[in-house]
């Protein structure tokens, strides 16, 4: 094959990849997983500050102990969804936590194992994690996505979604038609791009989730 050639297929194979990103399924995967991200990112959250400061404010009184149990109960029920959810919309392939072995030391003895292990606490970064990337996701669905559909609409539906970034409208100044026609082939270029960028983001979550949600290496090599 002669160097033009190849040059010809180099280009013709990035356009590929670069238009093939519509028509594969992880994509729209990758697009569910990071719009749950922020509403379970609040709720985990959530149930994380009110059951520790609740349990940390009521030890005196000797119930604050079956709070944070609760608690780390709760953290490790939501390490295992998030688990199965990684996996099923991220392609991942992330196995359970094997730090606690099963015994018959009684539920209190159990209940500390968990409190106490290693991967409790990695389940508690893991909604941390998870919080600020689900923010994170949230920008990022809004003023990508959002953008550039009201930009590729501006020429059929030119108030579309009358999306507006930080008080500006988006598609507000393009009032002639060959502005709103450049506006619609901006959007769908824009397109594109946040669908790649929204790709990369997922794929930041993954790497988050199999580092945080999967066993260590002194579990595996145990």
């Amino acid at each position: 094959m002669s160097e033009s050639a190849r040059s010809h297929a180099s280009v013709g194979s990035l356009a590929g990849d670069a238009v093939g990103v519509v028509v594969d399924g992880q994509t729209y995967k990758n697009l569910l997983y990071l719009t749950l991200a922020f509403p379970l990112g609040v709720l985990y959250f959530t149930l994380l500050v009110t059951g520790l400061s609740l349990g940390a404010g009521l030890l005196v009184v000797g119930v604050g102990a079956l709070v944070l149990l609760a608690t780390v109960g709760v953290v490790r029920y939501v390490a295992a969804f998030e688990r199965r959810l990684a996996n099923g919309l991220l392609g991942t392939d992330i196995r359970g936590y094997a730090d606690i072995q099963s015994n018959d030391d009684g539920l209190v003895a159990t209940a500390m194992a968990y409190f106490r292990a290693s991967s409790t606490w990695r389940a508690v970064g893991f909604i941390m994690a998870k919080f600020l990337l689900g923010s994170l996701s949230l920008v990022a669905l809004f003023t990508t996505l959002g953008v550039s559909v009201d930009l590729a609409l501006t020429p059929v539906f030119p108030e579309a979604l009358g999306t507006q970034v930080n008080g500006w409208e988006v598609a507000g100044g393009l009032e002639t038609a060959p502005e709103q026609a450049a506006g619609g082939a901006a959007g769908v270029v824009l397109g594109f791009v946040s669908l790649h960028a929204l790709n990369g983001l997922a794929r930041v979550n993954a790497a988050a989730a199999a580092a945080l949600l999967a066993p260590d290496e002194s579990e595996t090599s145990g």
